[in-house]
């Protein structure tokens, strides 16, 4: 379970030494002699000699402050949970288009599988030749919104000093509106395959926003053109299924340490050579 799961991981990181500071946005990095030398915080400057980028949806932007080009855009996921469900197995099951999986309380989330909402934002025109391979492979998946946030994104400051207020301190949390459509329909597709679902009770309903890289494999690489900068970010939906490993390759590449796996493949190279 998340809510579970992501408080015993920051408790045992606290216990190894970490410190965590919540509420607290990162506003820039600071540089000396070319390299990473600090991070700016709302609440002052931290030293130090590398820095991880693992900012999700706004890993692009913050980035973008300090002339990287990260490849990257956000697209939205809706879940469920629902209740009075008996009989059913309790391995989780993806399938074509439907995904379930049985909460510690009895309960099932679900959601509908292979769907996604896309806003179409700036980034989409200014990226498009690099997604249009992953579009055409996957366009029955997304369906496509213009709304007033592509405005509003339009108008965002794409460079900030290390002492300015920034989007990361107005918007701390992105909370968007689930797809009622979307829940129904993956109800739907259930209860075909499992009857039990047709009684399903819909008891909270919820979306959020997923940080996709132009071959939805997340980039967990140290960035060439600033040294002592790393990003971990663009995981395409996989974030806390492999987030304990890919935190662990994160590590030894930071540190300078055998890697965990060969990272390769996750390097940012891949994308900007």
């Amino acid at each position: 379970e998340p809510f579970v799961a992501v408080p015993a991981m920051a408790e045992a990181a606290r216990r190894a030494g970490a410190h965590i500071m919540t509420g607290c946005a990162v506003r820039s990095v600071e540089t000396a002699a070319g390299r990473i030398s600090g991070g700016v915080t709302e609440r002052g400057s931290i030293a130090c000699s590398s820095v991880v980028l693992a900012g999700g949806v706004w890993s692009r932007l913050f980035a973008g402050n300090s002339g990287i080009d990260f490849p990257q855009l956000k697209v939205i996921g809706t879940v469920a949970q629902v209740s009075g469900i008996k009989g059913v197995s309790d391995m989780p099951v993806g399938a074509g288009n439907f995904a379930y999986r049985k909460r510690l309380d009895g309960d099932y989330i679900i959601a509908l599988r292979n769907a996604n909402i896309v806003p179409i934002m700036p980034d989409h025109f200014r990226l498009m030749f690099e997604y249009l391979p992953s579009f055409f492979a996957t366009w029955r998946e997304l369906k496509l919104r213009v709304g007033p946030s592509f405005f509003s994104e339009l108008g965002l400051r794409r460079h900030w000093g290390p002492h300015e207020r920034t989007i990361f301190e107005e918007v701390r949390t992105l909370d968007p509106e689930p797809s009622q459509r979307f829940t129904r329909r993956a109800l739907e597709n259930l209860s075909h395959a499992y009857p039990a679902f047709a009684k399903a009770v819909v008891r909270q309903q919820w979306a959020g926003v997923i940080d996709v890289t132009p071959d939805a494999v997340p980039v967990i690489s140290e960035v060439a053109a600033l040294p002592g900068f790393h990003i971990a970010s663009g995981f395409s939906v996989h974030g806390f299924g492999v987030g304990p490993g890919a935190g662990q390759l994160m590590a030894d590449i930071v540190m300078g340490t055998p890697p965990l796996v060969d990272p390769a493949p996750f390097h940012i190279r891949r994308l900007r050579p």
